[in-house]
């Protein structure tokens, strides 16, 4: 401070060097703060705008993690049925065996009679598979209305569903699997006991075959689709999370650097608060 005289009331390097050092500690504990949590934004006053926008953007990648766990969700329900439907199919493969062996002259009644034992016991087993297929409780085959379930892929943003449907309603004289007069054991027809119903009981079960497979290739087409879903799900929250941590993680190269120059200016300041505490004491030379 030019011009000023020498003054013992008020120290003004002193005044000065101490507000040096305000400064300096809060840049160290600032830069500490940051080299510590590895965030650039460690209080709202560090960047209130880019907060802001981190905030959102994590809200976003939330949602998104979470969207494809619904995804998957909706995948572990498909596979239950598909899961259950495998097993019909290799039942009606037995089932189409014993027909055919039935329908040859070659059976006899008594053998016929043999052959139609195992042959409803698979269809008891069929009704009892397509029964006890549930998710959580809730039958997947119905024979009054199809199995269905919005998965909700959207974020905070925008909504977004993608809706499964398993089956649907046969109308009246069709079973749970929607096929008419029935698969299981109160089928019309549903017997190899004689020639007659051997053949008839074929053609039932080529119909069955065809429509399950059916129903198994809507399932593989959903399945695809959330599991394409979850593919693009995780690429989305991938890139939010880049534009996030772009905006809130810190600088640690910088950061370092930062840590010690403030620590160079505390040594240096709390030495130059020192003599200038020092000098005033000076004065003191004049009264000798």
């Amino acid at each position: 401070m030019a011009g000023q005289s020498f003054s013992v009331l008020n120290n003004f390097s002193s005044m000065q060097a101490q507000k040096d050092l305000y400064f300096t500690n809060i840049g160290l504990n600032n830069t500490l703060g940051r080299l510590s949590s590895g965030k650039r934004i460690v209080n709202a006053g560090d960047d209130a705008a880019g907060l802001g926008i981190a905030a959102s953007l994590k809200a976003d990648t939330y949602a998104l993690d979470q969207a494809g766990r619904n995804a998957n969700d909706g995948i572990a329900i498909i596979q239950i049925a598909d899961g259950a439907l495998n097993k019909v199919t290799d039942l009606l493969m037995r089932a189409v065996t014993l027909a055919e062996q039935a329908a040859s002259d070659t059976v006899g009644t008594t053998e016929k009679e043999t052959l139609n034992v195992e042959y409803q016991e698979i269809m008891n087993e069929i009704d009892r598979v397509v029964s006890v297929a549930n998710f959580k409780g809730e039958q997947l085959f119905s024979a009054t209305e199809a199995f269905t379930k919005g998965i909700y892929v959207g974020d905070t943003q925008f909504e977004s569903f993608i809706t499964i449907s398993i089956g649907g309603a046969g109308g009246a004289g069709t079973d749970a699997l929607g096929m008419a007069n029935g698969v299981g054991s109160s089928a019309s027809f549903s017997s190899v006991s004689t020639q007659t119903n051997a053949i008839q009981t074929l053609k039932i079960l080529n119909t069955a075959i065809s429509s399950i497979s059916k129903w198994r290739g809507a399932l593989g087409a959903q399945q695809n689709r959330l599991t394409n879903a979850v593919g693009i799900i995780q690429v989305q929250s991938l890139n939010l999370k880049a534009a996030e941590s772009a905006i809130t993680d810190a600088n640690m190269a910088e950061e370092i650097v930062n840590m010690t120059k403030y620590n160079i200016l505390m040594q240096s300041g709390m030495s130059s608060l020192s003599q200038s505490n020092a000098s005033a004491q000076m004065v003191l030379q004049l009264l000798r």
